[in-house]
């Protein structure tokens, strides 16, 4: 019965050995050295995020334990196709490893023999968040806007920077009633920055939302605001970013009606002279009422 078992767990087989497919030695068919785990190579700004990445690249192979240290290489007494099977396989790791680094860093790393001590070496150098790196992704996000994009690419633009600070900073130990009141205020902040950064337009779902009390999560204020997006495209034909466009591109008085405002450029009604688009002509179009920065 062991026997039978035994052939119905999926294997490889590589010189005459086989391994079931959780063993760390197991190699797939696809697993060759010029593979690219991570789709963004290591440069020295982004260590938090491609070593994320590469984690569960590396765990999705079953290679993790080569680059954590906790597979170490046998010893030379152990049969031979043991510590023959372990070499191949951290070689492999390594040149997966090298070949997930921007150009630049590669020659620091090439001549280890260990894809451990690859992974350790660029640990060291580049795990250390350092001030000037938070001042920059704070700074990022403070000057985060939606202007002419939508609400989803405003959204996503966002998060990225939330997610690049959150993996550079480690929350406190603390109890766990503690730690949820940390982790409801930063939604909180999070709620909010996303909000300040939304165009005028959104002003009336943006005050629905900030009574809200408690404060939805930042997920949940994103989808309702998502939501009057898509709700105020289904009416109007138009998004709120093309209705902000617009609004700029006729100057924030020309919405003012009225029969006292006379053009004394143009003789119209409803605009003054400062308001005027009338001498304007688009060296684009030809059309006369605008410039080409709003053709």
């Amino acid at each position: 019965m062991a026997e039978n078992d035994d052939k119905l767990k999926p294997s490889g087989s590589m010189e005459g050995t086989t391994f079931d497919v959780n063993h760390s030695y197991y190699l797939h068919h696809s697993d060759q050295p010029g593979m690219m785990l991570v789709s963004q190579p290591l440069t020295p700004d982004n260590y938090n995020t491609w070593s994320r990445a590469m984690i569960g690249a590396l765990k999705a192979k079953n290679k993790l334990s080569f680059v954590d240290g906790t597979f170490k290489k046998p010893e030379r007494k152990v049969a031979a196709a043991d510590l023959h099977q372990w070499d191949r396989c951290n070689s492999l790791v390594k040149t997966w490893l090298v070949n997930s680094i921007s150009p630049e860093l590669q020659s620091s790393v090439i001549y280890y023999d260990l894809a451990y001590q690859v992974w350790e070496d660029l640990k060291e150098r580049f795990s250390q968040t350092n001030n000037m790196q938070l001042y920059h992704i704070e700074s990022s996000i403070h000057d985060c806007v939606q202007g002419a994009i939508t609400v989803s690419s405003y959204f996503t633009k966002l998060k990225a920077l939330w997610d690049e600070r959150d993996a550079a900073i480690s929350l406190p130990d603390c109890d766990y009633n503690t730690l949820q009141h940390v982790l409801t205020f930063q939604q909180n902040q999070k709620a909010i920055k996303f909000l300040m950064g939304l165009n005028e337009t959104f002003s009336a779902v943006k005050d629905q939302i900030l009574l809200m009390d408690p404060l939805p999560p930042v997920n949940k204020v994103y989808s309702l605001v998502l939501r009057h997006e898509k709700q105020h495209n289904t009416t109007t034909g138009k998004t709120p970013v093309q209705e902000a466009a617009a609004f700029a591109a006729r100057g924030p008085d020309s919405s003012k009606k009225g029969a006292d405002m006379k053009c004394t450029r143009c003789n119209k009604d409803n605009h003054t002279s400062a308001d005027c688009r009338a001498h304007l002509k688009c060296d684009y179009c030809g059309w006369k009422g605008h410039t080409i920065d709003y053709c």
